[in-house]
């Protein structure tokens, strides 16, 4: 079902796919070479600190969030703008923490796991996230099961809002890992963009609001096959060493520029189309 290299280059994540996609370069200088990567862009760092205090205002309410941002300033190295960025998020970060406690009691929430790691074999069943042979593994922000067990599903993201159809491999992948790993009966996957006040679930494959079923998840094996072995030219040039720089906007916010003359001179043109400013770091 799914071909050697493939397999040869498991266990993947949607992000690790997505890489591949986007710059066989790229990849290799992470996952093949292991190179360090330099430093994050401004957004990035942004999402990290936003993220680490969400994840402690749910594993528990009534968190100095103010505080933390000042630990979180100085471990990330934000610059005043950054911490300013964040700060404004605050508010909203309690406000869903509010919201969630009471979403617990109505739905009758039996479980719940925050940055809970997952991973499946190629034969779909349960792994651990370190396993390598294991082929796909990724790690929840935010799960809970609730009393008709149902898995809700929760990505939490600080970025600009996309349409929720934009999500779909990054859905499809960890509904998979979820029917894999938990005897649930349906699982519904949402977005909660840090600072609104709702999220954006969804839809079922026909298109309809609600949960998916256990059928119409085991039904995205398939798709997952296709998906990564879509990939197998592209790993036959990087396990050769032939992997080509792939310019454009990544090249932007990619943590190994610095090692790649391709990418170096696009963010150059990048910025004088800009009119000469910084690059978006």
């Amino acid at each position: 079902m799914f071909d050697d290299r493939v397999l040869k280059h498991g266990p993947w994540s949607i992000s690790k796919a997505n890489l591949l996609d986007l710059c066989g370069a790229q990849y290799a200088y992470k996952y093949v070479d292991k190179m360090k990567e330099g430093k994050k862009s401004s957004s990035s760092r942004v999402g990290v600190v936003a993220h680490s205090l969400l994840e402690a205002e749910l594993k528990q309410n009534g968190q100095d969030l103010p505080a933390l941002l000042d630990a979180a300033t100085t471990k990330e190295e934000l610059t005043t703008d950054e911490r300013r960025e964040v700060l404004t998020r605050i508010p909203a970060i309690a406000d869903f923490g509010v919201r969630i406690r009471r979403f617990k009691e109505s739905q009758g929430v039996t479980q719940e796991f925050i940055e809970h790691q997952l991973a499946i074999k190629p034969d779909f069943t349960k792994t651990t996230f370190f396993d390598k042979h294991g082929l796909l593994r990724g790690v929840l922000d935010h799960g809970m099961i609730t009393r008709d067990n149902v898995m809700i599903v929760l990505d939490h993201k600080s970025g600009k809002k996309k349409r929720i159809e934009e999500h779909s491999t990054q859905f499809y992948a960890y509904m998979l890992m979820v029917m894999s790993n938990f005897p649930v009966t349906a699982v519904q996957c949402g977005i909660n963009y840090i600072g609104t006040d709702q999220v954006d679930w969804f839809p079922r494959e026909n298109g309809d609001s609600g949960a998916w079923t256990r059928d119409e998840v085991m039904r995205l094996r398939s798709w997952l096959a296709t998906y990564l072995n879509k990939s197998a030219n592209k790993l036959r040039l990087i396990d050769d060493r032939n992997a080509t720089p792939e310019t454009g906007w990544q090249c932007d916010y990619c943590g190994y520029v610095d090692a790649c003359n391709v990418g170096l001179a696009e963010v150059e043109k990048r910025r004088q189309k800009r009119g000469g400013g910084t690059p978006n770091l």
